[in-house]
């Protein structure tokens, strides 16, 4: 017995200095310490699935709103420093160049004469108060302009007059202005789906990775 008690206290310190935990008798399996598994495993990988998650949607939803946050003010820019225009894309008589929804800065033209192939912001002389964005197809020996839509198969049939052209295009910033070209078109389904999606952005992108603990 006092062989046996002298054995089982030197293999309890073998076991201690180890840092191993033993089960049972002393003939049963030594686990080492560091694998044993601590805690609820099931609920530990739903947990950080789910971070992974809300911190992938909150990281996207900040890059996209970031890109459209930086093209306004880009868009804006050359409006408020250069005195440049800026314009919606309404109709896709200028596709594949242009699309509905772009955005288009004009620079002024001043007294210079356009070339041929610049785009041109003019004002619609068939339809008094509206602006027409087309590229210049041919100048007249008076200086007045043909202008064609790249889509349109004809050029257009009214000459525009110098006095008539408002800017030249210069930068184009795509889709920025789809929810105005939208509600413009008469279209407020599509723009209400639109400003839906930003909305829907913007509350991802405010939602925070990780979840709040419950205290206790």
């Amino acid at each position: 017995m006092a062989f046996q008690s002298a054995s089982t206290q030197q293999f309890a310190e073998r076991v201690h200095r180890r840092g191993d935990l033993h089960l049972g008798s002393a003939g049963t399996r030594v686990i080492p310490r560091g694998d044993v598994a601590v805690g609820t495993p099931g609920r530990t990988t739903a947990t950080s699935a789910g971070y992974r998650v809300r911190l992938i949607t909150s990281v996207l939803s900040r890059t996209v709103l970031g890109s459209l946050s930086g093209l306004l003010v880009w868009a804006q820019l050359p409006v408020a420093a250069l005195g440049w225009t800026a314009e919606v894309v309404q109709s896709g008589s200028m596709r594949p160049a242009l699309v509905p929804g772009d955005v288009v800065l004009y620079q002024p033209l001043r007294d210079r004469t356009p070339a041929v192939g610049q785009i041109l912001l003019v004002q619609d002389r068939t339809r008094p108060g509206h602006l027409l964005t087309h590229r210049v197809y041919r100048v007249l020996p008076d200086n007045d302009l043909i202008t064609k839509g790249d889509a349109n198969s004809t050029p257009d049939s009214t000459p525009v007059r110098p006095a008539d052209v408002r800017g030249v295009a210069r930068l184009r910033v795509p889709w920025i202005g789809l929810p105005v070209q939208l509600w413009r078109a008469r279209r407020p389904v599509p723009a209400a789906i639109v400003l839906l999606g930003l909305a829907v952005l913007l509350a991802l992108a405010a939602l925070p990775p990780h979840s709040r603990r419950r205290p206790g």
